[in-house]
């Protein structure tokens, strides 16, 4: 029971501890005016230009019947552009965004809509306003990102500050069948078995997306990113129960 119970808190926060979350980021297209067969605009000029045509006919008519304060909300999952223009990687587009200051790709997408929302109601687009704005929200969630690298604790959640403490943690946070059950796995690669349960949990509550000591302390040890570093985890936890020491003792010691 204890277990299933970590698995669902570890679902529940899911969306709240990736705001941070790590992007490997394409720069191949960064110079390109079309990708796959799509324009991708240069300024903001033009990125009205393009949401004008057929083809993003339906945010037209989602802005002209939505408040502004209601945008984000609206388009909190990504608008259609968000694929086209390669936001998730390097266009000239977010490059153009970058030049401004503005680096995260959900801070583009409030910014496109919010101007182009203004200028379909015949309203002040007020460019430079919304950059600032933008730049503000990012410096904050940036600066509460830095401090979570100082706290042993978490939304009441102890954060360890090593691998050993980590396997001290599981030890509470565990019924003694479920370390039982780990323990006696065939080998240490059939700790995968818990990756989408107890991996879930540990990448979001212990801050590996979102920001934490124990984020520092697997990135200073490993270039993997958090989905693999609880992998990694969980292999040293079964090798921990089963007197098996020299690997993760060699982890903790090699910090880059």
């Amino acid at each position: 029971m204890r277990y299933y119970i970590l698995f669902f808190l570890g679902l529940i926060s899911l969306n709240t501890n990736a705001q941070m979350e790590i992007r490997e980021i394409d720069t191949t297209h960064v110079h390109d005016s079309t990708i796959n067969g799509i324009y991708i605009p240069k300024n903001i000029e033009e990125c009205f230009i393009e949401l004008s045509k057929p083809k993003y006919t339906k945010i037209k008519s989602l802005l002209l019947n939505l408040s502004e304060d209601s945008i984000g909300i609206r388009f909190s999952g990504g608008a259609s552009f968000w694929s086209d223009w390669y936001f998730d990687n390097e266009s000239r587009l977010t490059r153009y965004f970058t030049d401004f200051g503005i680096k995260e790709p959900n801070s583009i997408q409030n910014i496109i809509l919010h101007t182009y929302w203004r200028k379909l109601n015949n309203i002040p687009v007020r460019f430079e306003e919304e950059l600032q704005k933008w730049k503000n929200i990012e410096f904050l969630e940036e600066e509460a990102y830095k401090r979570k690298f100082q706290l042993d604790s978490i939304n009441g959640i102890y954060i360890p500050k090593n691998i050993k403490e980590c396997f001290l943690e599981l030890d509470k946070l565990l019924s003694k069948e479920d370390i039982k059950k780990i323990k006696q796995l065939k080998d240490k690669s059939k700790t995968i078995a818990y990756h989408h349960g107890l991996g879930t949990w540990i990448r979001n509550n212990w801050g590996l997306w979102g920001g934490s000591r124990f984020q520092k302390y697997m990135e200073d040890r490993v270039e993997d990113q958090p989905d693999g570093w609880s992998g990694t985890i969980l292999e040293f936890y079964w090798e921990w129960l089963n007197g098996i020491n020299a690997n993760w003792e060699r982890f903790d010691k090699n910090a880059k």
